[in-house]
């Protein structure tokens, strides 16, 4: 584990948010701290240590997550653009039950918005190796990293007063 780490484990810290989605040789975790700073990042073969700030608020946050299996350390990246994302390469290629190792975690949900079955990967041919060689996560927009939110147009009505009567009001 990294020095900078150890030292920022004495401060009092907050469990951030955590989503995931996978496909058959990737995973995608991205970390719910809006603007990180200080961001400080320990990725292992199957571990992820992460601590950083919020720049909003200046708050620190920090988990260490086992990982289910195995990932290619080499080639999976991240960016801090935003929200702290993270590409991990699996080891071997297979469907993972869960993002952690062990148990589960309130603190960890799924990313329906990244999530494919591996029929639909099947159907849009999953990621192309030569794809993400040209990836780069720097440029990654909080609209990307939350993907579209067509939710809030199909409720938008539910905020509307509506009128209610009793049937004393109707006669």
């Amino acid at each position: 584990m990294a020095a900078g780490y150890r030292v920022a484990q004495a401060e009092t810290r907050l469990q951030p948010s955590v989503l995931w989605a996978q496909r058959k040789d990737s995973v995608f975790v991205t970390v719910d701290v809006k603007d990180a700073a200080d961001v400080q990042i320990q990725l292992e073969d199957a571990s992820l240590d992460f601590f950083a700030k919020s720049g909003e608020e200046g708050s620190a946050y920090a988990f260490h997550l086992d990982l289910f299996a195995p990932i290619r350390r080499e080639e999976s990246k991240f960016s801090t653009k935003r929200c702290p994302v993270f590409f991990l390469r699996k080891g071997v290629s297979e469907t993972w039950p869960r993002l952690q190792k062990e148990g589960k975690f309130p603190w960890v949900k799924i990313d329906w918005n990244r999530w494919a079955d591996s029929d639909e990967e099947d159907e849009k041919g999953g990621f192309d190796t030569a794809e993400l060689q040209g990836m780069d996560f720097s440029g990654v927009s909080q609209e990307e990293v939350e993907g579209s939110d067509d939710r809030d147009s199909i409720l938008a009505d539910l905020d509307e007063d509506i009128a209610v009567f009793t049937d004393e009001e109707v006669q």
